[in-house]
């Protein structure tokens, strides 16, 4: 049962007794649906189910019940769109009934599964007519008179009061027949009875075998049955049913009644189905089809189709021959049914539309192929770009979640502003790097070595900020600001920082300057204490750390000495006793790091060093590492041996910042000899720090609040002292001012943003 039946029933309820009434019927079914698609197929005893539930709450009978599910039934389909359709059947009232089993054939297309039921006048005349309603199901009858009296609203011209009555009920066989006696002025008989008069005036005589030309699937049988004659359709391919009954070949679909004569002369209004009860291509074996159409070998068709052949048409009484004649044309889907029957094109008739049919049913099936087709390759082709979307995607993603912690990112992609996803942190630890001379460095190298360098080192402490779970807030230069317990809360924040303090200790001892082959060192200072962690900006956004504290940390690291790490005291305070620490009591330390005592953080007890291949898995090979090209620096030497003034030549006057150094240290004003004099920017590593020789902290570390500004800071060992003052004697290795003017905003650009941070 399809579910236009049960859907019907539903709405009638609701529109006619209200939502609640339905809700109860579906509760005291356990029913979960409200809506049953019209075209899904439902168990057979559903809606019987469901009318026997509704009319026991509703308090109604059977007849009442149907009749009124039968009325509805007529609003529903025109709101399906089956108005036009049921306007459109008949003429008259009696010419729909007449149809209506035509109508059901076409809805089969739609409905395949559909039991259709069978109607068919028997009696009429001028006042009325006597209707047969046939069908396998039982319990419709009264709602096959409710359709019927809405129905007949739309002949109101013709029809001005429809009686109606059910006079009996009878069953055969299978089928159940329902008898219905109407009454009215039933005009379109009137209009029957006289074409049937004005074609008896005007027939001519005919010879026979131009109407079995013209119905190639025609049939003329005797009031035996014999079939005496067959179109030239069928003689091709079951030409061994002449002389023999009818109903060995051939069983009644429809209408529902029997096939005898008397039945078959009964209903000459109604349209006749024919099956073969054999399939087609044993019929065409056993009967020496001479066409050859079909072939066992090539099957065409599927397991599960029918292949019997159906015709279907009209019984026409020949009085003059005393034989009846079906006049039909076949019922085929496609071509491949067409060929499997042993036919062809030519055969079907030219009179109707049974080609044309034919061919345009398999042309849209060509075309919804090549529909099928161009939408199976575009479809490819978006998932596809679908997939290079996601990739695109995917890296997007990662690059947000490297600038941007994920939950950060989450909540701005969900639509938080910069200030909902601000977050004030009780207690973190933070870690300060910085790389020792790192400015001197620079000004022995090429650009390209200095990113190359930075590179290393950053792809280093990456790895080891994944491997100790602290996150990444920012690279300035040389230096690295890392965290932990921000921005995920975690309880052992300290003793991540210093085993991560460690970690880069031990890869920055694999790290060499590209420069001189030595070993680079890097002072490292930790703090713990409140921050305030949020994102700044738009265009591109930055995770930052805020308060007093990220200032103190980045002290700690300039107060600190080369390849030793410097912690704070609460940040002493929350290590267990594995880690070893060394108290500093350098004079004036304590009021440099804002009051803190401060400690050396010496080693862990139960600790194991990161292995080395580990470290130089991470680092490029010398083939990968970038190459000075050696020609380019004899040419640039070249050209600066070529600018020096000649012997005895007054050299040109240095610029003034040139001269500012030698008016500090009370030197000559005029200008040294060309053979003796070095580039101005030797100088700049020479000019007094307080931090004794790391270029790029130029300056004394910001006070605390409540300090002086201006506190220098402590010096730095004898050895780095030793190595800002050789720097001027390796100006010869300097490339050009330019490199070195290139590698001093290194240092300026780490020292305004410390600023700003502070």
């Amino acid at each position: 049962m399809y579910g236009i039946i049960i859907q019907n029933m539903v709405e009638y309820i609701r529109k006619s007794f209200g939502d609640g009434k339905w809700k109860e019927i579906k509760e005291k079914l356990d029913l979960q649906e409200d809506n049953f698609a019209v075209a899904d197929v439902f168990p057979e005893g559903q809606a019987s189910k469901i009318g026997k539930t509704a009319m026991k709450i509703l308090g109604m009978k059977d007849e009442e019940f149907y009749e009124g599910m039968g009325v509805y039934f007529v609003a529903l389909a025109t709101d399906l769109g089956y108005g036009l359709m049921l306007q459109s059947v008949g003429r008259n009232f009696r010419d729909f009934f007449v149809n209506l089993d035509n109508l059901h054939d076409y809805l089969k297309f739609t409905f395949q599964r559909m039991k259709a039921p069978s109607f068919f006048i028997s009696i009429e005349d001028k006042d009325g007519m006597t209707l047969e309603y046939r069908s396998k199901r039982r319990g419709f009858h009264y709602y096959v008179q409710g359709q019927i009296k809405e129905i007949s609203k739309n002949f109101a011209v013709e029809i001005k009061k429809l009686e109606i009555q059910l006079k009996k009920q009878e069953v055969v066989f299978d089928t159940v027949v329902s008898t219905f006696e109407m009454k009215f002025q039933n005009m379109g008989y009137d209009n029957f009875v006289a074409s049937m008069e004005r074609r008896k005036d005007s027939s001519m005589p005919l010879r026979a075998s131009v109407i079995f030309e013209m119905f190639p699937f025609c049939i003329l049988y005797n009031r035996e049955l014999t079939v005496t004659v067959l179109g030239m359709a069928l003689r091709q391919i079951i030409p061994k049913i002449i002389g023999n009954n009818l109903t060995s070949w051939f069983e009644l679909v429809k209408p529902l009644v029997e096939f005898k004569w008397e039945v078959i002369e009964s209903r000459l209004n109604s349209m006749f189905e024919l099956a073969t009860q054999e399939e087609i291509d044993k019929l065409g074996q056993s009967g020496g089809s001479s066409s050859g159409g079909f072939s066992s070998e090539i099957n065409l068709l599927d397991e599960d189709v029918d292949k019997t052949l159906h015709i279907k048409g009209q019984m026409v009484f020949i009085q003059e021959w005393d034989s009846m004649l079906f006049l039909a044309c076949p019922i085929m889907k496609d071509l491949n049914n067409l060929i499997w029957s042993g036919l062809f094109i030519n055969d079907l008739s030219m009179h109707d539309y049974s080609r044309d049919i034919m061919l345009s049913k398999t042309q849209e099936q060509i075309e919804l192929k090549m529909a099928l087709t161009s939408a199976e390759a575009k479809a490819e082709k978006m998932n596809a770009q679908k997939k290079k979307l996601d990739d695109v995607m995917k890296k997007t993603q990662d690059i947000i979640d490297q600038m941007l912690p994920k939950q950060v990112a989450a909540e701005l992609a969900a639509g938080k502003s910069n200030m909902e996803v601000c977050q004030a942190y009780e207690m973190v630890t933070m870690l300060f790097s910085d790389i020792v001379t790192f400015t001197v460095i620079c000004s022995r190298l090429k650009p390209l070595q200095v990113v190359a360098l930075l590179n290393n080192m950053y792809t280093l402490f990456d790895f080891l900020c994944d491997q100790n779970a602290v996150y990444k807030v920012e690279t300035i230069g040389d230096a690295y600001l890392i965290v932990a317990g921000c921005p995920v809360k975690v309880s052992n924040h300290a003793l991540k920082i210093c085993d991560m303090a460690f970690d880069m200790m031990d890869g920055i001892s694999m790290l060499k300057d590209p420069g001189t082959g030595e070993n680079i060192q890097m002072r490292i200072g930790c703090h713990s204490g409140p921050v305030i962690a949020g994102v700044v900006g738009l265009k591109m956004p930055r995770y930052c750390l805020f308060g007093v504290n990220v200032g103190l940390t980045e002290k700690f690291e300039a107060n600190s000495k080369p390849m030793r790490i410097h912690v704070s005291e609460t940040c002493q305070g929350l290590l267990s006793g594995q880690y070893k620490v060394e108290e500093r009591n350098d004079e004036g330390l304590k009021q440099k790091v804002g009051g803190f005592r401060s400690f050396f953080l010496n080693s862990k007890d139960g600790r194991k060093p990161l292995p080395e291949a580990i470290i130089k898995a991470l680092l490029p090979t010398d083939k990968e590492a970038p190459k000075v090209d050696k020609k380019k620096d004899a040419k640039a030497a070249d050209k600066k041996e070529e600018a020096k003034p000649k012997d005895g030549a007054a050299a040109p006057a240095p610029a003034a910042k040139a001269d500012a150094p030698a008016a500090a240290s009370g030197a000559s004003a005029a200008p040294p000899p060309s053979d003796s004099s070095a580039p101005p920017a030797a100088d700049a590593p020479a000019a007094p720090s307080g931090d004794s020789g790391s270029g790029d902290q130029g300056e004394a570390a910001p006070a605390a609040e409540g300090e002086e500004a201006a506190a220098p800071a402590p010096a730095a060992e004898e050895g780095e002292a030793k190595e800002a003052e050789a720097a001027p004697a390796e100006a010869d290795n300097i490339p050009s001012v330019e490199t070195a003017a290139q590698t001093q905003c290194c240092g300026g650009l780490k020292k305004s943003a410390v600023c700003s941070v502070l």
